[in-house]
């Protein structure tokens, strides 16, 4: 069975039982904080993309998560815990007012998905949540939420205060303009409230040629040669309409856009971000071979290494 470059891992089996048609656009929340006096007590200086001047009166205690927002930004919010983000992200032992980690700045990329940063420092997710792309955020933590975590636990026992830069917030689905497409005897393309498709195959033979259609046309950077894309994707078998492939239970995996052969990356060349692509790749020759139906929604292109 064919499969996206190898750049792109294959990850494990669902099934979607989905018909009909529907429209989402990418969700939106609320931004609430939990500040208690953690933005009267810290001190804070420096630009977002350098690591930042935290000053932190000792001894410091949190009784419990707290976050408040020192810059607001107007970006792309986090609204999904599988969502990717770039953060700049500085931590200090509020017993000492030592500096303990600093991640993400100059250039040093720190992509992951914000439920993989909420393991490595719980409560992380709820301090980013519904926060936009370019805000900078201050998070305490009591000694408990961070007692197991590495390498926090150098601080010897006391609260922990974060400075978090959300440098960079890709989207959670696409979440361009629909567009119209003939679709005669092909795949329909359904979506949850989250943007999350699914793939109905009809009862016809699979095309003997690829196939692209643009289903939603977004109004980001255009994919170009060079690029590391982000993508989420999912494909189903035309002949026994099950999924094959799927990112959308894990996190959105990283693809290099090079010119060449492979159907599925030259449809991507010139594409923006925010787009959702259906490509069909027939196995081989004759209306009995089958085919892959691949949904992809380009969710953001990685920054260059600075």
């Amino acid at each position: 069975m064919r499969r996206l470059p190898a750049a792109v891992a294959a990850l494990g089996l669902v099934s979607v039982a989905l018909v009909g048609c529907s429209s989402v656009q990418t969700p939106t929340c609320d931004r609430q904080t939990v500040p208690g006096n953690l933005a009267n007590l810290i001190s804070v200086s420096g630009e977002g993309e350098s690591v930042p001047d935290v000053s932190v009166p000792t001894p410091f205690t949190s009784a419990g998560l707290r976050y408040a927002d020192i810059v607001t930004g107007e970006g792309t919010q986090v609204v999904d815990a599988n969502q990717l983000v770039d953060i700049g992200i500085t931590l200090v032992d509020g017993e000492t007012g030592r500096t303990l980690v600093t991640q993400g700045y100059d250039g040093e990329a720190a992509v992951g998905t914000v439920a993989l940063w909420d393991s490595s420092v719980p409560g992380l997710a709820d301090a980013l949540l519904c926060a936009g792309e370019g805000s900078r955020i201050a998070v305490s933590f009591s000694p408990e939420q961070l007692a197991d975590a590495v390498p926090v636990a150098k601080a010897g026992g006391g609260s922990v205060v974060a400075v978090v830069d959300l440098q960079k917030v890709y989207l959670s689905a696409a979440n361009g303009a629909d567009q119209f497409n003939e679709s005669h005897g092909l795949p329909s393309v359904v979506r949850d409230p989250a943007g999350r498709p699914g793939i109905t195959i009809p009862d016809a033979a699979a095309p003997t040629e690829p196939v692209v259609q643009v289903l939603k046309k977004g109004e980001g950077p255009v994919l170009a040669p060079g690029d590391v894309a982000r993508l989420n994707y999912l494909s189903v078998d035309w002949v026994t309409e099950r999924v094959s492939q799927t990112t959308w239970d894990d996190s959105p995996q990283p693809l290099p856009i090079t010119e060449g052969d492979d159907v599925i990356v030259n449809a991507l060349i010139g594409q923006p971000v925010g787009s959702q692509l259906m490509i069909i790749v027939p196995n081989g020759e004759g209306a009995d071979a089958g085919a892959d139906v691949y949904v992809i929604d380009i969710l953001g292109v990685d920054s260059p290494a600075g």
